[in-house]
């Protein structure tokens, strides 16, 4: 039986030498090459921001050198070409790079430049009915060569020089294909489908581990992530922060809610990556964590007795993020927060139960809520009201909560007051406050949230005057007054 170092083997390569001294194959079995000119470009502002840390380790490749017949006929040899398992889009656009540079090539040793390009021409990509890969590949070169043609002579230097040799992969070389795959698949779904959160902690992982070389931190982080289920995660940060950030800023949640295009979102500040303190917007955030960590450090024993509370970090929304382990203590935080708050994160069509709270201040308004109907069009209201609440929750805490949740009940629901039949557009309009049947003057709500400095803004919101024509649905009576309403508009128009 082979022993686990004749079946791996692993090795940090820079982008030069796995360019150079690797002929890669693309096998028939992977997907088309899907990056666009978005990959492409938060890639190059990716290589170009780490130029001040002086290194990047962008990722890793999994290799695997027995290469099937076919391959064998089509690459017409038999030496040590290996197929790319896992980094065909980086390894791809790491060619297309070279190939860009390459229209500028006074800031490339003419050697190196040689032996790139002959690296690059063993690449051997499948030709594809659809020709995907093809015009993606073609279209990201052209944005490539744009892209670059603005630098300066200078810039171009500096940023070839980084690129080749302080840019690296870690390659891993697996013998075994079910084995490469199994790896692949462990990697990157733990046997099931993907989530964009799993993307973010493998990215959050690797600035962790970049900055932090305490292993059992690591592994304390990674247990803590591991405690809460995925679908829970991926509902907090998909289905809670993302719109709460997009209505915020008042634009729309897409259509498929969020992907691996948004996850942006959910990065910020790097270490050693903000411009030898040129960031100012990054200061404020920096300074509360370099607070939060000396109190911790200088009061260890104090609060390992119990004698002084925590100084928890001011987590916020619209703050920027710190990437690595403030990532992690963030999900952690907003996890907390939506257990405590009785957020619903099961996707179920069937109920609406609330799950249990660890807080009975709003027991109140999740009874009335609770006697909602089963279907789509009130768990769309119910998420807006779970969104609406973690906004005023991240914004004032817990103050009035019960108030606080009462107001944001009434908004939240007028969609369903007003519209027989609720789809997710319907609620995407009415959170950004354009619904046309929603007849509401005080702008969009979340971004009074945001903006507000006393929660007076929700707290003193008047109940929503129904017209004559609306009927309250008999499950929302509790919720709404209707006559008082119709009455107050009979004394105005007398």
């Amino acid at each position: 039986m082979a022993t686990i170092t004749e079946q791996l083997t692993a090795e940090i390569k820079s982008v030069s030498e796995i360019l150079g001294a690797t002929a890669l194959n693309i096998p028939s079995y992977q997907r088309p090459y899907s990056w666009g000119t978005r990959n492409v470009d938060q890639l190059v502002s990716d290589i170009r921001r780490f130029m001040r840390a002086g290194h990047y380790r962008i990722g890793t490749f999994i290799l695997n050198p027995q290469l099937s017949e076919q391959t064998r006929e089509r690459v017409g040899t038999a030496g040590s070409i290996m197929d790319i398992v896992d980094g065909q889009q980086r390894f791809l656009t790491f060619a297309l790079i070279i190939h860009a540079l390459s229209e500028h090539s006074e800031g490339i040793d003419e050697d190196l430049l040689v032996e790139l390009h002959l690296g690059i021409d063993r690449i051997t990509i499948p030709v594809r009915r659809d020709g995907r890969s093809e015009r993606n590949l073609r279209e990201n070169f052209v944005h490539l060569k744009r892209v670059i043609s603005r630098w300066s002579p200078e810039e171009l230097k500096k940023f070839t020089e980084f690129f080749l040799k302080q840019c690296s992969v870690v390659v891993l070389v697996v013998r075994d294909l079910d084995s490469a795959f199994q790896m692949f698949d462990s990697q990157n779904t733990r046997g099931r489908e993907l989530f964009p959160t799993d993307l973010l902690k493998a990215y959050h992982l690797r600035e962790f581990g970049r900055t932090n070389s305490s292993r059992e931190s690591m592994l304390d982080t990674v247990r803590e992530w591991e405690a809460v289920p995925p679908e829970e995660i991926n509902h907090v940060i998909a289905g809670v922060l993302f719109p709460i950030k997009q209505w915020t800023a008042n634009s729309s949640v897409p259509r498929q809610g969020f992907t691996s295009n948004h996850i942006g979102h959910f990065k910020g500040i790097r270490e050693g990556a903000t411009g030898n303190g040129q960031f100012r917007w990054a200061h404020p955030v920096l300074m509360a964590k370099a607070t939060a960590d000396r109190f911790r450090h200088e009061n260890s024993t104090l609060l390992r007795h119990g004698v002084v509370d925590e100084l928890e970090f001011p987590f916020q929304l619209t703050s920027p993020i710190i990437d690595g382990e403030m990532f992690f203590r963030m999900v952690h935080h907003y996890v907390g927060e939506t257990r405590r708050a009785g957020v619903q994160w099961a996707q179920d069509e069937v109920s609406l139960e609330s799950p249990s709270r660890s807080d009975s201040q709003l027991d109140s308004v999740f009874e009335i809520l609770g006697e909602q109907p089963a279907g789509t069009g009130n768990r769309y209201v119910r998420e807006l009201f779970d969104c609406l609440l973690i906004a005023y929750l991240d914004r004032f805490g817990w103050y009035e909560v019960k108030s606080a949740a009462l107001a944001l009940a009434q908004y939240a629901y007028l969609i369903r007051v007003h519209l027989q039949r609720v789809q997710i557009s319907s609620v995407d309009l009415h959170a950004r406050n354009v619904h046309q049947r929603v007849d509401d003057d005080d702008g969009n709500l979340f971004a009074s949230i945001a903006r507000a400095l006393d929660p007076e803004v929700i707290l003193s919101r008047p109940e929503p005057r129904l017209a004559e024509d609306v009927t309250v649905p008999q499950t929302l009576l509790n919720l709404y007054s209707p006559a008082t309403d119709v009455r107050g508009e009979e004394e105005l128009r007398s």
